[in-house]
């Protein structure tokens, strides 16, 4: 087995529960797995939630294959029909699934790999991948499942692949793609005056489309005379969850958070500094955004109501469309659009990646595998959940393509997609920087430049470590 530092799985833990909270960033926003609040405090005191796993049983035989994972939102029917697709072709084995929100699942997976008793298989995301496999957590996949040409790395997304090999060994299976998308409605686009087909190009033109498009309760615009920022009736964007938002601005205006080399924090960078102060300034100078405080609505709901035009958010929010058929109906889906002055566009995406913890048997490990191949290679079916199928033969396929949302997304991600810098102490890299940035945009009066030096100086300390 290899070596396991349960002392900084503890701080992985404990930054994990942080990060699930926000870390101080202000805005709301469901995730993947479920919703989040991210304006919600933490109580150190508290005792760890008791776990409340959602538990499936698929076939039966004697010695199930053990799954555990975090699909516990809107896209957990859609995986669980996926489990009971795999038993049905598969009728020698029977699998025993297990759903956690993904904070307790962090606090159960690497005590299991400690105590010498994991589950035969985990699904969590690409961005923590360095960190596990630096803490012992995960086996390296290569010998397993690509050398013998039961997968090919070349089928993947180029960049999914790097951020998920360590040290020279790729260390887990994606299932997916998944992030942010631009979702906006054409109604109110059209009732604006503005034509839904053609989007703004750079930071410039969205202002001039952000200030028609925006309104207070008696009709007037930002740039109108008594306009009144405390009664907006309709926002043109909304500031959504900072852990792809913010990303991807920064990408977008030649910023980040760390170097391309992984020693450097760049988070008080002109560059990065500027797109933060974009949205800061979106909020409280254009008044086109509402601010990013505590307990805000989430943009869904906003947008639901024709109360939103555009809407950052992830490619998960088509089972929010099914479920909105009266707004799905006004919507349209595109690449996420630029916010930089020069146009540069980017975005980030990540990805649901299938691991085998170390410490799985020979037996369990022949087991993971075969649900691992039937799951990438029924990419199309995950796809009903509006994530995109991480082998790029099935994003190519009609039934995925008549998906609108999906094959916007598989092409976006392919063309301008990029994932987290890999790094092992990633998740405290994240709460740091997501804490600068929460700071920063937390009032009118907010010092985005001090905030986000404060947050680099943080990040660089953590990268500074041995």
């Amino acid at each position: 087995m290899r070596k396991f530092s349960f002392g900084l799985t503890l701080v992985l833990v404990m930054a994990l529960w942080l990060a699930a909270c926000g870390g101080g960033a202000p805005a709301a926003a469901p995730s993947e797995g479920g919703a989040t609040d991210a304006g919600a405090a933490v109580d150190a005191s508290a005792p760890a939630p008791e776990p409340t796993p959602v538990v499936n049983n698929f076939g039966e035989c004697s010695d199930p294959l053990v799954l555990w994972h975090g699909l516990t939102g809107s896209d957990g029917a859609v995986f669980a029909e996926l489990l009971q697709q795999f038993v049905d072709a598969n009728p020698d084995l029977c699998l025993n699934s297990e759903g956690y929100p993904w904070d307790i699942f962090f606090q159960k997976y690497p005590t299991a790999v400690a105590a010498g008793t994991p589950p035969d298989m985990v699904i969590f995301h690409a961005a923590e991948v360095n960190q596990m496999a630096s803490e012992g957590l995960m086996m390296p996949m290569d010998d397993i499942i690509f050398n013998d040409g039961t997968l090919n790395k070349a089928d993947f997304n180029e960049n999914l692949i790097d951020a998920i090999t360590v040290n020279g060994q790729t260390m887990a299976v994606p299932f997916d793609n998944h992030g942010w998308l631009l979702w906006y409605n054409t109604k109110l686009m059209e009732e604006a005056g503005l034509d839904p087909n053609v989007l703004p190009k750079n930071g410039a033109e969205f202002i001039e489309v952000a200030q028609k498009l925006t309104r207070d309760v008696n009709g007037r615009h930002p740039n109108e005379e008594g306009f009144d920022k405390d009664n907006v009736d309709v926002w043109a964007i909304d500031y959504t969850w900072p852990r792809y938002t913010i990303p991807t601005t920064l990408w977008q205006f030649g910023g980040g958070v760390v170097s391309e080399d992984g020693k450097t924090a760049i988070l008080d960078s002109p560059e990065s500094i500027a797109a933060v102060q974009f949205w800061h300034d979106l909020m409280y100078k254009y008044y086109v955004a509402p601010p990013a405080i505590p307990g805000k609505m989430w943009a869904g709901d906003l947008y639901k109501n024709n109360k939103l035009v555009f809407m950052w958010e992830g490619t998960w929010t088509g089972g929010f469309m099914r479920d909105n058929p009266d707004i799905a109906a006004v919507t349209k889906t595109a690449y996420i659009n630029s916010l930089a002055p020069d146009g540069k566009q980017a975005v980030k995406f990540d990805s649901h990646i299938m691991s085998i913890p170390t410490g799985v048997d020979e037996d369990g490990i022949a087991k993971a595998k075969r649900l691992m191949t039937f799951l990438v290679q029924n990419g199309a079916y995950w796809a009903t959940s509006g994530q995109v199928p991480a082998l790029k033969s099935v994003q190519a396929l009609p039934e995925v393509q008549a998906i609108e949302s999906v094959a916007t997304a598989a092409r976006q991600f392919n063309e301008i997609g990029r994932t987290d810098l890999a790094h092992k102490s990633f998740i405290e890299i994240q709460t740091a920087w997501e804490t600068a940035v929460g700071n920063a945009l937390a009032s009118p009066t907010s010092d985005v430049a001090a905030a986000l030096k404060a947050g680099a100086e943080q990040v660089q300390a953590i990268l500074n470590r041995p």
